[in-house]
């Protein structure tokens, strides 16, 4: 297996490309990443002791086919929705904009690559994503309308939403003000979820939406969550992505619980403020070994404008131990609410007395004025 490139464009679109990326996050081409960190693992825990773990690869094209993938959809949609583009793809799925003409309303439909459908494991992730998206009620969780399965396709559809991923957005560090914002409503999103007993597992700047010109967070890509009730003896599967997965999950632990999202958090916390993820290898094994084993350079050794309550907020979700990390998703959004931002002056910004703001007491300064003049003619 080769090394990972230091640094990568797109072949396309020539978009800067980060270490994790294996499609574009602006035309949806793929990335050509040989040494893939957003491919799926297979059973690595079984590999020899010197040698890779086995990757999934996912972007082949599709065998041959009477017509194209997109009339192929377009077939089996029938009248009842009509595809305008494809908006982007990812190694097992591509989505695709359409206009449901009964509603008059713009809809996703997310579909299944056909080459994938040979795969039970991914086809049995695929329909568990549609159902665990349609236990979830959430504003920060995108919902589903309906799930088919025709022609030999399985798709899903889903209300379309405009904006970008977070990926997209990372070219330069994030201000901290923003990365708390950005994170409590994650964990705002998270804390639904794991109401419902579900573990996303795969949380990563890639599956973070930020929606129209207010950037809200939706979480979204739930293709390998699990339920909080599975119970599963031995190791298993390493799945996820490798710079944002848990050392629970890089182990291939079983009884992994809500705190590994928890971790993921901290991980995509730390690469937005420092801009990069806590820990990246060169090798797909060295990544694992680093999430285990090394912890990570405190952030503000690296960004010190970052406040000292919220990196060790940060750091905390990046606990080994998952005992020693937040405990629920809205713990963490408790500890980001309560950090302290400071002005350029080096004094904290304090909120004005509760109802009572400075422009008010201008107002009622004038009005008492008046009231003075009258009283004295």
């Amino acid at each position: 297996m080769t090394d990972l490139p230091a640094a990568r464009h797109c072949n396309h679109c020539h978009k800067p490309l980060a270490a994790d990326d294996r499609f574009c996050p602006r035309c949806g081409r793929s990335a050509d990443l040989g040494a893939d960190p957003e491919a799926t693992l297979v059973n690595p825990v079984a590999t020899p002791a010197d040698s890779e773990p086995t990757l999934v690869r996912a972007d082949a094209p599709p065998p041959g086919t009477s017509l194209p993938f997109k009339d192929r959809l377009q077939q089996a949609l029938g009248r009842e929705y009509e595809i305008i583009a494809l908006t982007g793809q990812g190694g097992f799925a591509r989505v695709y904009r359409a206009q449901d003409p009964r509603l008059n309303r713009t809809v996703a439909i997310k579909v299944l690559k056909p080459e994938m459908l040979q795969i039970p494991e991914i086809v049995e992730r695929f329909r568990a994503e549609g159902i665990a998206l349609a236990k979830l009620r959430h504003p920060g969780i995108v919902p589903i309308f309906d799930i088919r399965e025709r022609d030999g396709l399985i798709y899903y559809i889903m209300p379309f939403v405009h904006g970008a991923t977070l990926e997209s957005r990372l070219e330069h560090r994030v201000p901290p003000f923003e990365v708390r914002r950005i994170l409590s409503e994650l964990a705002d999103a998270l804390a639904a979820a794991h109401r419902a007993q579900m573990i996303h597992l795969d949380i990563k700047p890639a599956n973070v939406f930020l929606e129209g010109d207010l950037a809200k967070v939706l979480l979204m890509d739930f293709g390998i969550a699990k339920s909080m009730t599975e119970h599963v003896a031995g190791k298993v599967q390493i799945v996820g992505t490798l710079e944002y997965m848990s050392p629970e999950q890089a182990q291939g632990l079983a009884g992994i619980d809500h705190r590994s999202d928890v971790y993921s958090l901290g991980a995509l916390g730390y690469r937005m403020l420092v801009g990069r993820p806590p820990f990246r290898g060169t090798r797909v094994t060295q990544t694992l070994a680093k999430q285990v084993t090394e912890t990570a350079t405190p952030i503000r050794e690296i960004n010190p404008t970052v406040p000292k309550d919220f990196a060790d907020a940060i750091m905390r979700c990046l606990s080994k131990d998952p005992a020693q990390r937040f405990s629920a998703a809205l713990e963490l959004r408790a500890a980001l609410d309560a950090v302290t931002f400071f002005t350029g002056g080096g004094e904290p910004v304090k909120p004005s007395p509760r109802g009572v703001s400075p422009a008010l007491l201008v107002a009622l300064g004038l009005v008492l004025g008046v009231l003075i003049g009258f009283a004295l003619r």
